[in-house]
């Protein structure tokens, strides 16, 4: 049977028109290969939370199952924090970005509507532009910068350098002027996020809704 991010709500799963010429099947694949989400967040996951991360599970669930179009649209922010890492914070992030390119499916333009970064290798491939430079690279950036929803995964994962704050910050502040949603995750402490980034990044992620993640890891256990 062939897989489609869809098949979970379509009405025409298992009849004779269930094929890959489908104009949605069409469309999510574009939308989904231009988002760059990792494909194992690609599919929804049902994530059962620790009693401690109720809260701030409810309040994405609420997103999710809400108008999350006319949520991206406002410009709303999230940071979603925690030490720990494996506890739902990515898993949650995408889960938002997934129902958001399902319900863009019937309006889309084929241009991409999510867009989702690792941050170490994004900064990686930045770096390499510089001695090795690639023609699809700029257009990537621009994505960034200019899709409805972006998610910057794993930022601060290492202490960054006054480069890498002028990267973030270009990115950051273009988006931030232009009124566009950012989902930052992070297993840092917000004190420690703050200190690593300071300044006009720190003032930028400060309007983001925080949500603390407590809980413990869920890799590695069915659900």
């Amino acid at each position: 049977m062939l897989r489609c991010w869809a098949d979970k709500y379509c009405k025409q799963v298992g009849q004779p028109g269930c094929n890959n010429f489908c104009a949605g099947y069409v469309i999510l694949e574009i939308l989904y290969k231009q988002s760059d989400i990792p494909k194992r967040y690609q599919y929804p996951q049902i994530l059962r939370p620790d009693e401690i991360d109720e809260d701030v599970y409810n309040y994405i669930y609420k997103i999710i199952t809400g108008d999350v179009v006319e949520w991206v649209k406002d410009g709303n922010n999230l940071l979603l924090w925690g030490e720990n890492r494996g506890n739902g914070k990515t898993s949650l992030a995408c889960g938002v970005a997934n129902k958001y390119i399902r319900e863009m499916v019937h309006i889309s333009n084929f241009e991409p509507v999510v867009y989702f970064i690792k941050t170490a290798k994004f900064l990686e491939d930045l770096r390499h532009q510089y001695s090795n430079p690639t023609l699809d690279f700029p257009n990537r950036l621009k994505i960034i910068e200019n899709v409805p929803l972006l998610i910057i995964d794993d930022i601060v994962a290492e202490r960054p350098n006054d480069w890498v704050r002028e990267r973030l910050l270009t990115i950051i502040d273009e988006r931030y002027s232009n009124n566009r949603s950012i989902i930052y995750t992070s297993n840092c402490s917000l004190a420690e996020l703050h200190e690593s980034l300071k300044g006009r990044i720190s003032d930028r992620i400060n309007d983001a809704k925080s949500l603390h993640f407590r809980g413990t890891s869920k890799r590695g256990i069915n659900r």
